[in-house]
C-alpha cells in the first residue's frame, strides 16, 4: 500500500509542477491508465522543463508508469554446413 501511495503523492506533486512552471494540466487518470498518452506527455514535458526537480519527477514516473521492455530475442540463423574447399563437379559433365 505504501508504493501506491508514493506514485500518488508523486503524481500529484508532477501535476502542481506542471501547472506552476509550464502553465499546462496533465490528466493523472490518463497517466497513469494509457501508455500512449504517458508515453506522450512525459515526453513534452521533459522538453519544455527547466527544472531539474521536475525533469526527476519525469524520470521516476516514466520508470514506474512505462517500464522498459526486454529487447526481442533473435533467433540465431543456422550456417550452411561447409564443404570441402576442393573443386565441385556436382553440375560438370562427370556429374552423370
Amino acid at each position: 500500500m505504501t508504493e501506491e501511495l508514493e506514485l500518488m503523492q508523486l503524481m500529484a506533486r508532477f501535476k502542481l509542477q506542471v501547472r506552476r512552471q509550464l502553465n499546462q494540466l496533465v490528466d493523472l487518470d490518463l497517466l497513469k491508465t494509457d501508455s500512449a498518452y504517458a508515453r506522450t506527455r512525459l515526453s513534452e514535458i521533459e522538453n519544455l522543463a527547466d527544472d531539474e526537480e521536475l525533469l526527476m519527477m519525469v524520470l521516476r514516473l516514466r520508470g514506474i508508469l512505462l517500464p522498459v521492455a526486454p529487447p526481442p530475442q533473435v533467433k540465431a540463423v543456422e550456417e550452411p554446413p561447409q564443404t570441402e574447399t576442393g573443386r565441385s563437379y556436382k553440375f560438370g559433365a562427370r556429374s552423370w
